[in-house]
C-alpha cells in the first residue's frame, strides 16, 4: 500500500496556504475600504461647492440690484436654483444678512460643507473643530 500512495501526485492547496491567502487578502481590504470611503466624501464636498458655487453668481446679482442681501431667498433666479440643487442627494440653506451671507449644503449628518462670508471662507465636516453645518466655521 506504501508503494502505491508513493506513486500518486497530490494537488490542491494546503490550510496554511489558505489561512496565508485569506490574510492577504484581509489586509488589502482593510487598506482599500477607508481610502475608497475618504473618496466617496471628496466627491460629496466637490458637488455640494460646486452646487454652492453656482448659486453664488446669482446671489450677488440680486445684491447689486437691491443694495442687500435681505430677502435674497425670495428671488425667483435663487429660489429657482435652490429648487433644482435640493432636488437631489443634497439639502442647501441660505441664511442672508445685510452685507453676507452664509450657505451651506448637507449630504448627511456627518457630510457637509459650509461657506461664510459670501463665500470667502468655508469648512467641511472633515475640518478641524467643525461642530455642526449650522455653526460657525471654526
Amino acid at each position: 500500500m506504501a508503494a502505491r500512495s508513493a506513486g500518486l501526485n497530490a494537488s490542491g492547496i494546503t490550510l496554511v496556504e489558505l489561512m496565508i491567502a485569506i490574510a492577504i487578502l484581509s489586509i488589502l481590504t482593510a487598506i482599500a475600504i477607508p481610502a475608497y470611503t475618504g473618496y466617496i466624501r471628496e466627491g460629496h464636498f466637490a458637488t455640494m461647492r460646486a452646487d454652492l458655487d453656482g448659486l453664488r453668481t446669482t446671489m450677488e446679482d440680486f445684491r447689486l440690484e437691491n443694495g442687500s442681501y435681505t430677502g435674497v431667498t425670495a428671488d425667483p433666479d435663487v429660489a429657482s436654483i435652490l429648487s433644482d440643487i435640493n432636488s437631489g442627494s443634497y439639502t442647501f440653506t441660505v441664511s442672508p444678512g445685510t452685507g453676507s451671507y452664509d450657505v451651506w449644503g448637507v449630504f448627511s449628518p456627518t457630510v457637509w460643507v459650509r461657506c461664510e462670508n459670501r463665500m470667502n471662507q468655508c469648512c467641511y465636516s472633515d475640518s478641524a473643530s467643525a461642530s455642526a453645518p449650522t455653526a460657525a466655521c471654526p
